[in-house]
């Protein structure tokens, strides 16, 4: 409900929906050097016709717990398009993705360092009585 709110609030239930197809997908290995664990996403390359019949494509990369991950050559997922800028492409998944992500690197971290620290405040005014 929340994401339907706001592409309204920008404009994108005004663009032109048609139908992309994946042109490839690329898996890549990401090692992260402190943690030592191996990482995988994909790069998807979409292409779409434009109202004048002009294939417009977009590179967008997700991580391997996107709905959007690895997607097969050929296969068809619903976009809208700027019909102003026909090259500007929404695609609701990519959005739920980076919401996900970020939720995931910042804002649960954020809210376990707050947890911490109020507990370690908590127990230092418990022990000072």
């Amino acid at each position: 409900m929340l994401i339907e709110i706001w592409e309204r609030l920008r404009g994108y239930d005004k663009w032109i929906e048609t139908e992309a197809k994946v042109e490839s997908s690329k898996v890549s290995e990401t090692l992260d050097s402190e943690s030592g664990h191996v990482t995988y996403g994909s790069g998807e390359v979409l292409v779409w016709a434009d109202q004048q019949g002009e294939n417009q494509r977009a590179y967008f990369t997700v991580p391997d717990d996107s709905p959007l991950y690895q997607f097969v050559g050929g296969e068809s997922i619903p976009i809208r398009y700027n019909p102003a800028e026909p090259d500007e492409y929404y695609l609701r998944e990519l959005v739920e993705t980076r919401i996900h992500t970020i939720a995931k690197r910042v804002v649960i971290p954020l809210v376990l360092i707050c947890f911490y620290a109020l507990f370690a405040w908590l127990g230092m005014r418990h022990g000072s009585r």
